[in-house]
């Protein structure tokens, strides 16, 4: 019997966090229609503060269980999820006191209105940390059906919370109320799940030091790692006021496609690395997984930053208004985040325990960060920052994926640094299938983006006209190379 693919085996998951995707997605937008355009910027600020938090501050412990659960024997796996929990609450009772007494960092971020919402902040970053485990934990169980039973559900909640206090009038201060309400919910799911020992001890000490060893130097580099990556939008919030920081933060917007495909890849993908490990597999195995991937991530990622890179402008303005269209080159240099989505390297260092590598490579890349997203932000203004953050991705992305080919194929990096390096570059990427996509999908975008200057559609019509004629053609030069999309779509599909 044929081996389940890896995004097979993470059908569940992406088919929930599209759903969920398609619920969330209508938060901001809802949002922008419903507060002024200052209230949204302070609003973005909140979140951008919180999410950094949150992503930075669990220190690699939820990650840890994609390394540890699968290699668990017996009951360890009850003291494993318990004492992530522990580690988590202890963490977001921190990160929540800091919170409700910073009100000088606040004030610097984003002024008095930003810290004036001090408290719901607290509340939110404190509960949300507490509550990380909560699918990492049952996706790292082998369980994608309940991980997505639990994403379906955290995130029907969240709109819910968000998004009803503006429709009853209650403003910014009712929005950010209704988030700590849900992540106050989202905290006690999550001790309900995964606080169960069955008679197991909900700590041991042995397999705490060994998970924490494991869990920081990837923790570490996340706390690097995660202002960093939001280093550039801190700058603009600093720097600007809050109604410049809105446009900007909605050139920011991030596809959640991106994230519903690309996350239960990289979480089932390092499963699957784990599994063949224990089992004693060739790694040849685990090179094809990683190829399966990243060839079939390339067809969905690449003709999404072609297409929306040619209807950028009327995408912006039928999502946020014309209020926000000044925001829509800002949005073209941010797709360059989506072409390197196609890689999902670091899902490899992390199940080859390449956690050390992972954090030497965030320093190096915070380094570097800094002095080009500030040297580009003075020289051209918010664009210059985006650019910066676009540069360092990419540099990352490239020394990532050199890496992770060398832990993939050690025998192939044994020829020597660069002639191993190179080597096995070249066996771990699927090339025929980047080739294709890529042709198909800059070709297609440059017939959208002369019809996108050339028609003088609304917004809505041409996102429906162009956008469409894009993914036409898109599939009409795949089909024309050889390439069947109903073999794309099947990979969705488990096989027997």
């Amino acid at each position: 019997m044929a081996e389940t693919s890896v995004l097979a085996k993470a059908r569940p998951l992406v088919m929930a966090r599209a759903f969920s995707a398609g619920v969330t997605f209508f938060i901001p937008l809802v949002l922008a229609r419903l507060l002024e355009v200052p209230d949204y910027g302070t609003f973005k600020q909140f979140f951008l503060l919180a999410n950094t938090l949150y992503l930075a501050l669990t220190l690699g412990m939820p990650q840890s269980l994609y390394y540890f659960l699968p290699r668990a024997e017996g009951g360890q796996q009850r003291s494993y999820l318990g004492q992530t929990l522990i580690w988590l609450g202890v963490a977001g009772l921190g990160v929540g006191t800091f919170l409700y007494l910073a009100t000088p960092v606040l004030h610097w971020i984003g002024g008095p209105e930003l810290a004036a919402l001090r408290l719901p902040m607290a509340i939110f970053c404190g509960c949300l940390l507490g509550s990380g485990a909560l699918e990492a934990g049952l996706t790292a169980q082998g369980k994608p059906g309940g991980a997505a039973i639990a994403f379906l559900a955290s995130d029907v909640t969240k709109t819910a919370f968000f998004v009803a206090p503006a429709l009853l009038g209650h403003g910014l201060h009712g929005v950010l109320w209704g988030s700590a309400i849900f992540a106050s919910l989202r905290l006690a799911a999550a001790w309900l799940v995964h606080g169960r020992t069955g008679g197991e001890p909900i700590l041991q000490r042995t397999l705490f030091r060994e998970q924490v060893k494991y869990a920081l130097p990837f923790g570490a580099a996340m706390l690097l790692a995660m202002p960093q990556q939001q280093f550039h939008q801190y700058v603009v919030s600093v720097a600007t006021n809050p109604a410049v920081f809105a446009i900007y933060a909605v050139g920011c917007f991030n596809l959640p496609v991106v994230d519903l495909l690309y996350s239960p890849t990289s979480e089932l993908l390092m499963y699957r690395i784990g599994e063949l490990e224990r089992l004693g597999r060739p790694a040849r195995e685990a090179v094809e997984s990683f190829r399966e991937a990243a060839g079939k991530l390339s067809y969905a990622f690449l003709p999404m930053a072609a297409g929306l890179f040619a209807i950028a402008p009327s995408f912006i303005s039928l999502l946020y208004t014309e209020k926000f269209a000044a925001a829509a080159p800002i949005f073209r240099i941010a797709l360059v985040v989506v072409v390197l989505a196609c890689f999902p390297v670091d899902g490899v260092l992390r199940a080859k325990a390449k956690t050390r590598t992972l954090l030497v490579s965030y320093v190096s890349k915070a380094a570097f960060t800094v002095p080009v997203v500030l040297g580009l932000f003075h020289a051209l203004g918010p664009i210059g920052a985006m650019a910066g953050f676009a540069l360092t991705e990419t540099v990352h992305k490239i020394a990532l994926l050199c890496l992770a080919s060398r832990a993939l194929l050690p025998e192939v990096a044994a020829r020597g640094r660069l002639v191993g390096t190179i080597a096995a570059v070249r066996e771990a990427l699927p090339a025929r299938h980047f080739a294709r996509a890529g042709i198909a999908a800059g070709g297609s975008a440059a017939l959208a983006l002369a019809a996108e200057g050339l028609l003088p559609f609304e917004p809505l019509l041409a996102v429906l006209i162009v956008g469409t004629g894009f993914w036409l053609l898109y599939f009409a030069a795949l089909v024309a190379s050889g390439v069947r999309p109903a073999a794309i779509l099947a990979v969705f599909r488990p096989r027997g």
